[in-house]
């Protein structure tokens, strides 16, 4: 998989108290919340990625990544593997996440998708992005990464 990121941004949470870093995320329990449910994990730049799929992986989730819209989009019409849950950028090259969140309400529309951003969650109402399940802002910490998934494939369908 070769991703090129669309945009470099470094932001810088302004304060790191009660956040745990992924040294410190205890790894998964006995009754691994995840239990080998496969989520895709869709995102342009590397580093969120990694950080992202360790997470879910600790925690006994399967990870399939995709470096954007179009490969996620792929990867779903395929139906090689069973998503869960979806979990998204939106701004990427080719097919950004609102394009691929539009897309699968349409042909999957009881798969959860969870958006993540640097924008806040307002300014994705303003630009009158479909309901997705979740939105997760940039940085997350892993905890919250975690309780959105969970709490996206509970809901009812």
């Amino acid at each position: 998989m070769t991703c090129k990121p669309s945009s470099v941004t470094f932001i810088q949470p302004l304060t790191t108290q009660g956040m745990k870093t992924l040294d410190e995320f205890s790894p998964a329990s006995p009754g691994r919340v995840g239990s080998g449910a496969s989520v895709l994990l869709v995102d342009d730049e590397a580093a969120v990625r990694r950080f992202a799929s360790r997470v879910l992986q600790r925690e006994g989730f399967s990870v399939v990544e995709a470096c954007d819209g179009e490969e996620a989009l792929e990867l779903v019409q395929g139906q090689e593997t069973y998503f869960a849950v979806v979990v998204s950028d939106i701004v990427m090259p080719r097919v950004n996440g609102v394009e691929l969140l539009q897309a699968l309400a349409v042909s999957h529309p009881d798969l959860p998708v969870i958006l993540i951003s640097g924008y806040a969650t307002a300014e994705l109402a303003e630009l009158g992005i479909a309901a997705p399940c979740g939105i997760l802002p940039k940085p997350f910490p892993a905890e919250q990464l975690l309780a959105e998934v969970q709490r996206c494939m509970r809901r009812p369908k």
